[in-house]
Protein backbone atom coordinates (compact mmCIF):
# COMPACT_ATOMS: atom_id res chain seq x y z
CA UNK A 1 0.00 0.00 0.00
CA UNK A 2 1.17 3.34 -1.26
CA UNK A 3 0.54 5.46 2.21
CA UNK A 4 1.70 9.07 1.68
CA UNK A 5 2.00 12.05 -0.63
CA UNK A 6 5.10 14.24 0.03
CA UNK A 7 4.93 17.98 -0.74
CA UNK A 8 7.90 20.16 -1.10
CA UNK A 9 8.19 24.02 -1.71
CA UNK A 10 9.52 27.07 -1.00
CA UNK A 11 13.36 28.00 0.80
CA UNK A 12 13.93 23.42 0.69
CA UNK A 13 13.53 23.76 -3.31
CA UNK A 14 10.30 22.65 -5.69
CA UNK A 15 11.65 19.12 -7.26
CA UNK A 16 11.43 16.56 -4.63
CA UNK A 17 13.70 14.47 -6.82
CA UNK A 18 16.64 17.57 -7.26
CA UNK A 19 20.45 16.78 -5.51
CA UNK A 20 19.47 20.41 -4.72
CA UNK A 21 16.15 20.06 -2.76
CA UNK A 22 16.09 20.10 1.11
CA UNK A 23 20.13 20.19 1.06
CA UNK A 24 20.32 17.03 -0.94
CA UNK A 25 17.81 14.78 1.19
CA UNK A 26 14.72 14.88 -0.46
CA UNK A 27 15.84 12.86 -3.80
CA UNK A 28 17.51 10.20 -1.45
CA UNK A 29 14.12 10.23 0.74
CA UNK A 30 11.66 9.57 -1.87
CA UNK A 31 13.88 6.65 -3.13
CA UNK A 32 13.80 5.41 0.48
CA UNK A 33 9.77 5.63 0.67
CA UNK A 34 9.38 4.28 -2.87
CA UNK A 35 11.86 1.38 -1.75
CA UNK A 36 9.62 0.73 1.34
CA UNK A 37 6.04 0.81 -0.75
CA UNK A 38 4.63 4.13 1.01
CA UNK A 39 5.21 6.29 -1.44
CA UNK A 40 2.16 7.52 -3.60
CA UNK A 41 3.74 10.47 -5.23
CA UNK A 42 6.01 13.62 -4.41
CA UNK A 43 5.32 17.15 -5.49
CA UNK A 44 6.96 20.57 -5.62
CA UNK A 45 4.70 23.45 -5.11
CA UNK A 46 5.00 26.78 -6.32
CA UNK A 47 3.14 30.18 -6.21
CA UNK A 48 1.94 31.40 -8.66
CA UNK A 49 4.39 33.92 -10.79
CA UNK A 50 2.65 36.91 -10.93
CA UNK A 51 1.72 36.80 -7.04
CA UNK A 52 5.62 35.95 -6.42
CA UNK A 53 6.54 38.53 -8.32
CA UNK A 54 4.45 40.95 -6.32
CA UNK A 55 5.57 39.58 -3.10
CA UNK A 56 8.54 39.47 -3.90
CA UNK A 57 8.51 43.26 -5.10
CA UNK A 58 6.89 43.76 -1.54
CA UNK A 59 9.59 42.59 0.35
CA UNK A 60 12.48 43.82 -1.36
CA UNK A 61 15.48 44.66 0.21
CA UNK A 62 18.93 45.61 -0.84
CA UNK A 63 20.63 43.00 0.80
CA UNK A 64 19.49 39.83 -0.53
CA UNK A 65 20.33 37.84 2.55
CA UNK A 66 17.47 40.00 4.18
CA UNK A 67 15.17 40.23 1.13
CA UNK A 68 14.95 36.33 0.86
CA UNK A 69 14.20 35.72 4.42
CA UNK A 70 11.46 38.90 4.21
CA UNK A 71 10.04 37.39 1.27
CA UNK A 72 10.00 33.65 2.57
CA UNK A 73 8.82 34.21 6.38
CA UNK A 74 5.88 37.12 4.68
CA UNK A 75 2.55 35.19 5.72
CA UNK A 76 1.38 36.15 2.71
CA UNK A 77 3.81 33.79 0.47
CA UNK A 78 2.89 31.42 3.28
CA UNK A 79 -0.82 31.25 2.45
CA UNK A 80 -0.32 31.67 -1.63
CA UNK A 81 1.77 28.37 -1.24
CA UNK A 82 -0.82 26.60 0.77
CA UNK A 83 -3.14 27.52 -1.78
CA UNK A 84 -1.05 26.66 -4.32
CA UNK A 85 -1.01 22.55 -2.20
CA UNK A 86 -4.93 22.78 -2.11
CA UNK A 87 -5.04 22.38 -6.06
CA UNK A 88 -2.74 19.55 -6.38
CA UNK A 89 -5.35 16.21 -6.53
CA UNK A 90 -4.26 13.60 -4.07
CA UNK A 91 -4.57 9.81 -4.02
CA UNK A 92 -3.38 8.91 -0.97
CA UNK A 93 -4.50 8.41 2.58
CA UNK A 94 -1.74 10.59 4.60
CA UNK A 95 0.18 13.74 3.33
CA UNK A 96 3.68 14.89 4.49
CA UNK A 97 5.27 17.80 3.93
CA UNK A 98 9.14 19.03 4.49
CA UNK A 99 8.76 21.74 6.88
CA UNK A 100 6.35 24.10 7.90
CA UNK A 101 6.66 26.78 4.87
CA UNK A 102 3.20 25.97 4.33
CA UNK A 103 0.02 24.29 5.76
CA UNK A 104 -1.27 20.61 4.72
CA UNK A 105 -3.69 21.05 7.60
CA UNK A 106 -5.49 24.11 6.09
CA UNK A 107 -5.05 22.96 2.90
CA UNK A 108 -6.33 19.35 3.54
CA UNK A 109 -8.18 20.00 6.64
CA UNK A 110 -9.95 16.31 5.84
CA UNK A 111 -6.42 13.93 5.90
CA UNK A 112 -4.07 13.44 8.99
CA UNK A 113 -1.17 15.66 7.89
CA UNK A 114 3.00 15.44 9.00
CA UNK A 115 5.49 17.27 8.51
CA UNK A 116 9.72 16.32 8.63
CA UNK A 117 12.10 18.34 10.05
CA UNK A 118 16.01 18.79 10.23
CA UNK A 119 15.66 22.41 11.89
CA UNK A 120 13.04 24.85 12.68
CA UNK A 121 13.03 28.51 12.85
CA UNK A 122 12.72 28.86 16.68
CA UNK A 123 16.38 26.86 17.23
CA UNK A 124 17.97 29.64 14.16
CA UNK A 125 16.73 32.86 16.35
CA UNK A 126 18.47 31.19 19.34
CA UNK A 127 21.79 29.90 17.44
CA UNK A 128 22.36 33.95 16.45
CA UNK A 129 22.64 32.97 12.98
CA UNK A 130 21.21 33.95 9.41
CA UNK A 131 19.07 36.23 10.69
CA UNK A 132 21.18 39.30 10.92
CA UNK A 133 19.17 42.20 9.24
CA UNK A 134 15.97 40.96 9.53
CA UNK A 135 13.12 42.63 11.01
CA UNK A 136 12.11 40.98 14.16
CA UNK A 137 8.03 41.54 13.51
CA UNK A 138 8.62 39.19 10.30
CA UNK A 139 10.30 37.20 12.14
CA UNK A 140 7.36 37.04 14.91
CA UNK A 141 5.14 36.52 12.13
CA UNK A 142 7.21 33.37 11.00
CA UNK A 143 7.22 32.17 14.52
CA UNK A 144 3.71 32.39 15.07
CA UNK A 145 2.78 31.02 11.56
CA UNK A 146 5.06 27.80 12.33
CA UNK A 147 4.16 27.26 15.70
CA UNK A 148 0.36 27.22 14.30
CA UNK A 149 1.36 25.01 11.51
CA UNK A 150 3.06 22.08 14.45
CA UNK A 151 -0.26 22.91 16.36
CA UNK A 152 -2.57 21.50 13.20
CA UNK A 153 -0.24 18.29 12.81
CA UNK A 154 -0.72 14.56 13.14
CA UNK A 155 2.49 14.28 13.20
CA UNK A 156 5.93 15.89 13.55
CA UNK A 157 8.63 14.17 12.16
CA UNK A 158 12.02 15.43 13.38
CA UNK A 159 16.00 14.26 12.30
CA UNK A 160 17.00 14.27 16.29
CA UNK A 161 16.28 14.13 20.08
CA UNK A 162 17.22 17.85 20.19
CA UNK A 163 15.08 18.84 17.81
CA UNK A 164 12.23 16.66 19.22
CA UNK A 165 12.73 18.44 21.95
CA UNK A 166 12.38 21.90 21.03
CA UNK A 167 9.35 21.13 19.13
CA UNK A 168 7.50 19.86 22.26
CA UNK A 169 9.14 23.59 24.70
CA UNK A 170 9.11 26.26 21.44
CA UNK A 171 5.70 25.33 19.43
CA UNK A 172 3.74 24.06 22.35
CA UNK A 173 3.22 20.32 20.68
CA UNK A 174 1.89 17.49 22.51
CA UNK A 175 4.26 14.94 23.48
CA UNK A 176 2.84 12.24 21.94
CA UNK A 177 2.77 14.29 18.97
CA UNK A 178 6.60 14.38 17.57
CA UNK A 179 8.82 11.39 16.82
CA UNK A 180 12.24 11.36 16.36
CA UNK A 181 12.59 9.54 13.53
CA UNK A 182 16.01 10.46 12.48
CA UNK A 183 18.24 11.18 9.52
CA UNK A 184 20.30 9.84 6.55
CA UNK A 185 22.99 10.29 4.83
CA UNK A 186 23.43 11.45 1.10
CA UNK A 187 25.71 8.63 -0.26
CA UNK A 188 24.36 7.01 -3.80
CA UNK A 189 25.48 3.51 -2.21
CA UNK A 190 27.62 2.96 1.40
CA UNK A 191 31.54 2.96 1.32
CA UNK A 192 32.97 -0.27 1.47
CA UNK A 193 35.40 -0.98 4.04
CA UNK A 194 38.99 -0.61 4.01
CA UNK A 195 40.04 -3.24 5.66
CA UNK A 196 43.84 -2.06 5.94
CA UNK A 197 43.13 1.59 7.19
CA UNK A 198 46.00 2.98 8.35
CA UNK A 199 45.43 6.23 11.19
CA UNK A 200 49.16 6.34 11.51
CA UNK A 201 49.30 10.09 9.55
CA UNK A 202 47.57 12.60 11.35
CA UNK A 203 45.40 14.03 9.09
CA UNK A 204 42.48 16.01 9.90
CA UNK A 205 39.42 16.53 7.26
CA UNK A 206 36.87 19.24 7.65
CA UNK A 207 33.86 19.74 5.28
CA UNK A 208 31.73 22.60 5.62
CA UNK A 209 30.87 25.59 3.00
CA UNK A 210 29.54 28.02 5.85
CA UNK A 211 32.93 28.15 7.74
CA UNK A 212 32.51 30.66 10.28
CA UNK A 213 28.99 29.07 11.24
CA UNK A 214 30.96 25.68 11.24
CA UNK A 215 33.70 26.87 13.71
CA UNK A 216 36.43 27.34 10.69
CA UNK A 217 38.17 29.93 12.61
CA UNK A 218 38.55 28.04 15.48
CA UNK A 219 38.98 24.82 14.59
CA UNK A 220 42.73 26.94 11.91
CA UNK A 221 43.86 28.65 15.40
CA UNK A 222 43.74 24.82 17.01
CA UNK A 223 45.16 23.66 14.26
CA UNK A 224 48.18 25.69 14.67
CA UNK A 225 48.47 24.65 18.08
CA UNK A 226 48.53 21.16 17.26
CA UNK A 227 51.19 21.26 15.00
CA UNK A 228 53.28 22.72 17.68
CA UNK A 229 53.16 19.58 19.02
CA UNK A 230 52.16 17.62 16.31
CA UNK A 231 54.17 19.23 13.31
CA UNK A 232 53.07 16.29 10.73
CA UNK A 233 49.57 17.39 11.11
CA UNK A 234 47.62 18.38 8.19
CA UNK A 235 44.51 19.70 7.75
CA UNK A 236 42.13 19.63 4.45
CA UNK A 237 39.10 21.85 3.61
CA UNK A 238 36.47 21.15 2.12
CA UNK A 239 33.62 23.60 0.98
CA UNK A 240 35.06 27.04 1.52
CA UNK A 241 36.29 28.21 -1.93
CA UNK A 242 38.57 31.12 -0.12
CA UNK A 243 40.52 31.36 3.46
CA UNK A 244 42.35 34.21 4.30
CA UNK A 245 45.52 32.96 6.71
CA UNK A 246 46.02 29.39 6.03
CA UNK A 247 47.97 27.83 8.90
CA UNK A 248 51.32 25.69 7.21
CA UNK A 249 49.44 22.09 6.95
CA UNK A 250 46.38 23.17 6.02
CA UNK A 251 45.34 22.27 2.44
CA UNK A 252 42.20 24.10 0.79
CA UNK A 253 40.35 22.06 -1.73
CA UNK A 254 37.05 24.33 -2.44
CA UNK A 255 33.71 23.04 -2.89
CA UNK A 256 33.38 19.01 -4.05
CA UNK A 257 30.39 18.40 -5.41
CA UNK A 258 29.06 14.87 -5.35
CA UNK A 259 27.50 15.01 -9.59
CA UNK A 260 30.77 15.79 -10.51
CA UNK A 261 32.43 12.44 -10.88
CA UNK A 262 36.19 13.75 -10.61
CA UNK A 263 34.72 16.03 -7.32
CA UNK A 264 33.41 13.09 -6.14
CA UNK A 265 36.44 10.45 -6.40
CA UNK A 266 38.59 13.14 -4.79
CA UNK A 267 36.20 13.80 -1.66
CA UNK A 268 36.18 10.28 -1.29
CA UNK A 269 40.20 9.95 -1.36
CA UNK A 270 39.94 12.66 1.32
CA UNK A 271 37.51 10.85 3.33
CA UNK A 272 39.54 7.58 3.26
CA UNK A 273 42.44 9.28 3.72
CA UNK A 274 41.87 11.06 7.29
CA UNK A 275 43.03 9.77 10.17
CA UNK A 276 40.43 12.07 11.94
CA UNK A 277 37.17 14.58 11.18
CA UNK A 278 36.67 18.17 12.81
CA UNK A 279 33.43 19.96 12.99
CA UNK A 280 33.54 22.54 15.79
CA UNK A 281 30.06 23.99 14.71
CA UNK A 282 28.74 27.19 16.08
CA UNK A 283 25.54 26.33 15.50
CA UNK A 284 24.71 23.14 13.43
CA UNK A 285 20.62 21.79 12.96
CA UNK A 286 21.48 18.48 12.09
CA UNK A 287 24.66 18.00 9.76
CA UNK A 288 25.08 15.07 7.50
CA UNK A 289 29.02 15.37 6.77
CA UNK A 290 29.67 13.79 10.39
CA UNK A 291 28.00 10.88 9.58
CA UNK A 292 29.43 10.45 6.09
CA UNK A 293 32.44 10.62 7.45
CA UNK A 294 31.80 7.91 10.15
CA UNK A 295 30.63 5.60 7.31
CA UNK A 296 34.41 5.89 6.12
CA UNK A 297 35.56 4.94 9.79
CA UNK A 298 36.41 7.87 10.76
CA UNK A 299 36.13 9.10 14.55
CA UNK A 300 34.72 12.24 14.82
CA UNK A 301 35.55 15.59 16.91
CA UNK A 302 32.21 17.71 17.52
CA UNK A 303 30.57 20.66 19.37
CA UNK A 304 28.92 19.11 22.21
CA UNK A 305 25.23 20.40 21.50
CA UNK A 306 22.26 20.27 19.30
CA UNK A 307 21.66 16.79 17.48
CA UNK A 308 26.24 16.28 16.67
CA UNK A 309 26.21 15.47 20.30
CA UNK A 310 23.88 12.26 19.70
CA UNK A 311 26.02 11.40 17.16
CA UNK A 312 29.17 10.68 19.24
CA UNK A 313 30.38 9.15 22.66
CA UNK A 314 33.13 10.96 23.82
CA UNK A 315 35.56 8.15 24.21
CA UNK A 316 33.73 5.40 21.55
CA UNK A 317 33.57 6.75 18.68
CA UNK A 318 34.91 10.42 18.84
CA UNK A 319 34.93 13.27 20.98
CA UNK A 320 32.76 16.15 21.68
CA UNK A 321 34.20 19.91 22.78
CA UNK A 322 32.45 23.08 23.97
CA UNK A 323 31.16 25.18 21.47
CA UNK A 324 33.77 27.94 20.62
CA UNK A 325 36.47 26.87 22.74
CA UNK A 326 39.91 26.72 21.35
CA UNK A 327 41.49 24.96 24.29
CA UNK A 328 39.33 21.98 24.32
CA UNK A 329 39.24 21.91 20.37
CA UNK A 330 43.92 21.97 20.99
CA UNK A 331 43.42 19.37 23.63
CA UNK A 332 41.22 16.68 22.07
CA UNK A 333 42.38 16.47 18.73
CA UNK A 334 45.97 16.44 20.07
CA UNK A 335 45.06 13.37 22.50
CA UNK A 336 43.21 11.72 19.60
CA UNK A 337 46.54 11.90 16.97
CA UNK A 338 48.98 11.07 19.60
CA UNK A 339 47.18 7.79 20.15
CA UNK A 340 46.50 6.26 16.69
CA UNK A 341 46.44 2.82 17.96
CA UNK A 342 42.73 3.79 19.78
CA UNK A 343 41.30 5.34 16.22
CA UNK A 344 40.78 1.94 14.29
CA UNK A 345 37.71 0.82 16.83
CA UNK A 346 36.70 4.17 17.38
CA UNK A 347 36.25 4.49 14.09
CA UNK A 348 34.20 0.83 13.70
CA UNK A 349 32.32 1.92 16.29
CA UNK A 350 30.75 5.20 14.47
CA UNK A 351 30.11 3.10 11.46
CA UNK A 352 28.45 0.44 13.32
CA UNK A 353 26.47 3.90 14.56
CA UNK A 354 25.51 5.10 11.45
CA UNK A 355 24.37 2.11 9.75
CA UNK A 356 22.23 1.41 12.97
CA UNK A 357 20.70 4.82 13.17
CA UNK A 358 20.67 7.49 9.94
CA UNK A 359 19.95 5.72 7.08
CA UNK A 360 17.21 6.40 4.68
CA UNK A 361 16.05 2.88 4.44
CA UNK A 362 15.53 3.22 8.50
CA UNK A 363 13.98 6.39 8.21
CA UNK A 364 11.45 5.28 5.81
CA UNK A 365 10.65 2.01 8.19
CA UNK A 366 9.92 4.27 10.77
CA UNK A 367 7.82 6.64 8.74
CA UNK A 368 5.81 3.49 7.03
CA UNK A 369 5.66 2.07 11.14
CA UNK A 370 4.05 5.57 12.21
CA UNK A 371 1.44 6.45 9.54
CA UNK A 372 0.20 2.58 9.38
CA UNK A 373 -1.06 3.43 12.90
CA UNK A 374 -3.28 6.11 11.00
Amino acid sequence: MREVTVFVGGSVGVDPYSPRTWSGSSAYLMQAMKNAEILDSAVGIRVPMLVNYGLLAKNFNRNRGVWRKHFYFDPAYRHALTRAAKRVSVGSPVLMQIGHMFSLPVAFPEYPCVSYHDGNLAELVASGYGLEGVAAKRIDQAMAYERDTAQRMHTIFTFSEYLRQSFLRNYGVAEDRVLNIGGGINLPALPEVDEHKSYAEPRLLFIGTDFARKGGPQLLKAFAAVRERIPNATLEIVGPTHIEGLPAGATLHGHLSKADPAQAAKLEALFRAASLFVLPSLYEPFGIAPLEAMLYRLPAVLTGAWALREFVTPGENGELVEKGSVDDLTEKITTLLRNPEKLPAMGDKGRERVLLRYTWATVAGKIRRAVRTY
